[in-house]
């Protein structure tokens, strides 16, 4: 796959502190039946710092943003970011991370969407997380 696209998400988790990366992997396969993860990559910290995670291959089509899967990453921070701001430390290695699949790609920071510009329905990757801000930085190391 060649991605034109990186659309970021969050889980919605109460907890961000706790490793849930395989319970939504488990979701997404045993409950609705899919190969794998729909995300290609999840950030969350895990003991006592962030991590980037490994979800499907960047070969393999995401199912992470309808009528957008075929052409694009999922980017997963996971934790609830509608009432708080994802942590410092999930934020600069989300922006390090994007900014190098855009390097990869070839692409722009205009390149980088929230999965609620594609779906009003939905907050994703939360109100509280600053999509402008997000391509400011993200610029910033490009």
């Amino acid at each position: 796959m060649n991605p034109k696209e990186i659309i970021l998400h969050h889980s919605l988790t109460k907890d961000s502190g706790t490793v849930s990366w395989d319970a939504i992997r488990r979701y997404h396969m045993d409950v609705k039946g899919w190969d794998d993860i729909g995300y290609h990559y999840g950030i969350e910290l895990v003991g006592t710092h962030f991590e980037i995670l490994i979800g499907r291959s960047m070969l393999d089509q995401g199912a992470h943003c309808y009528s957008h899967n075929e052409d694009s990453l999922g980017i997963c921070f996971i934790g609830n970011y509608d009432f708080g701001s994802p942590p410092g430390g999930m934020w600069k290695l989300g922006i390090k991370h994007v900014s190098t699949l855009l390097r990869v790609f070839d692409l722009t920071s205009g390149n980088v969407k929230g999965h609620n510009e594609y779906d009003p329905s939905k907050t994703c990757p939360g109100r509280m997380f600053d999509m402008d801000r997000f391509r400011r930085e993200v610029d910033e190391i490009l």
